[in-house]
């Protein structure tokens, strides 16, 4: 490739950049190899173009390999070449918790990355069009659908921060032709060539066959992993409607009453926007089709998908909850005091201000973990007393967060509430006090 022409593609790339994002401070995912150091060498052009732009480098030091060194040195002499700042966070990779080593280094990575953003910030990285397509080939071994063939968004805005990949229109062969058109050299990651990745296999082995058999394979992956999002953000406009009335996001609820589950387009569609709230990649649709069968059972089954080393997916009545498992076993009363949160297990105790509808007046309360479930309370608006069995499956509260739940009592024993679920009955006068208080219980 002649320079001019290379010249060209970089300068559209940095006309690109400024297109997709405002002035910002631009911070480059750079690994050392071609891929990462075109987007470097982008960032800075439009750095130099426009000086309301800025540019930071972050190198991740994996720990794993012996050519670390080598990497990092590398990318030290490229960005004082460039006068760029460089940061080289080093990471904590463990591998061993269900998750493959591709996914935990990848996490890994990306908290690394977003360490180094802000509201200012946006994150470039290296992705291109070959990754595209073989992204498209480990979706469909997940068995994911229409959002996991669909690839990679050029630009997203999610959790993380905004994540622009300039590169995904260009081929891997023409970033190397540009970077050595330019005179610039970049390095190669050995890992690339180890088969027990499965992304080096679809690369390696599984593409090349392919293609010496199909030809033009890749711009027909391309084509369909846009059509797969064209048809996934038609169907997400629709499934978005019913999402909207069935899912309390706030406490990752899915509320089952109302819905025709034997619609399975629909079912389907609405459960794997569900799960998305706590995975990080589409559910696969073995995962989708384990859910769906938790809508089926009775609803006095107490079945449980486990989803991640964190999260659960359990049914309780007509609702399915997204769970962070925890453990709660408390053993007979504590003190709590106002300002003084309580910590048992895997949860906190504390109590918050609210108004007086809502509230007891005692900045010092009893929790009471010593009741059986034949014990009567008498909820604040009600006429009668209940055992509190019966008022767990009223006020629907899941069989797994029960251990949580305790009698509050004020100093002298006198019952003010149940847990953060409703306010006992009192035959007393309003209290006179101007402050007010209730139990929150979360999950640290």
């Amino acid at each position: 490739m002649l320079k001019v022409k290379a010249e060209q593609i970089l300068e559209g790339l940095a006309l690109k950049i400024q297109k997709l994002v405002p002035p910002s401070r631009l911070v480059v995912g750079l690994s050392g190899g071609a891929d990462s150091t075109l987007v470097l060498l982008s960032a800075v052009h439009l750095a130099r173009m426009d000086r309301n732009y800025s540019v930071l480098a972050v190198h991740c030091i994996h720990g794993l390999d012996l050519d670390d060194p080598v990497w990092l040195a590398h990318n030290q002499k490229l960005c004082a070449e460039l006068d760029v700042p460089l940061v080289t966070p080093k990471l904590h990779i463990v591998y061993g918790q269900g998750e493959s080593p591709e996914a935990v280094s990848r996490a890994e990575r990306y908290r690394a990355l977003v360490e180094n953003l802000d509201e200012h910030s946006v994150l470039l990285l290296g992705h291109q069009a070959d990754d595209q397509v073989e992204n498209f080939f480990l979706a469909l071994k997940r068995g994911a659908g229409p959002h996991g063939l669909s690839g990679m968004t050029e630009l997203i805005h999610d959790e993380r921060g905004r994540i622009l990949r300039p590169l995904l229109e260009l081929r891997k062969s023409t970033i190397i032709e540009v970077i050595e058109a330019l005179g610039y050299t970049y390095v190669f990651d050995i890992s690339n060539t180890y088969l027990k990745f499965e992304r080096n296999f679809v690369r390696l082995k599984v593409l090349p066959l392919l293609t010496s058999r199909f030809h033009g394979l890749e711009k027909s992956v391309l084509r369909s992993t846009k059509l797969c999002a064209y048809e996934h953000d038609l169907a997400m406009r629709y499934t978005r409607e019913v999402f909207k009335n069935q899912v309390d996001e706030c406490n990752l609820i899915l509320n089952l009453e109302g819905l025709d589950v034997n619609d399975l387009a629909l079912m389907f569609a609405l459960l794997r926007m569900f799960l998305s709230l706590r995975l990080k990649l589409p559910a696969p649709y073995n995962t989708v089709s384990e859910a769906y069968n938790l809508c089926l059972i009775g609803a006095d089954q107490h079945v449980a998908l486990k989803l991640t080393s964190e999260y659960t997916l359990r049914r309780f009545q007509k609702k399915l909850y997204l769970v962070k498992d925890g453990i709660c076993q408390p053993q007979g009363r504590y003190t709590l005091n106002y300002g003084t949160p309580l910590k048992i297990d895997d949860y906190t105790f504390e109590l918050v201000k609210t108004e007086l509808d809502n509230g007891f007046s005692c900045a010092r309360v009893i929790l009471d973990f010593d009741y059986t479930g034949k014990m009567r309370l008498h909820p604040k608006g009600r006429h009668h007393s209940r055992e509190i069995k019966k008022l767990f499956v009223e006020y629907e509260i899941p069989s797994w967060l029960r251990n949580t739940k305790c009698v509050v009592r004020d100093e002298h024993g006198e019952i003010l509430a149940f847990a953060d679920v409703f306010l006992q009955h009192a035959d007393s006068l309003p209290s006179k006090s101007k402050e007010f208080y209730r139990l929150r219980i979360t999950r640290h």
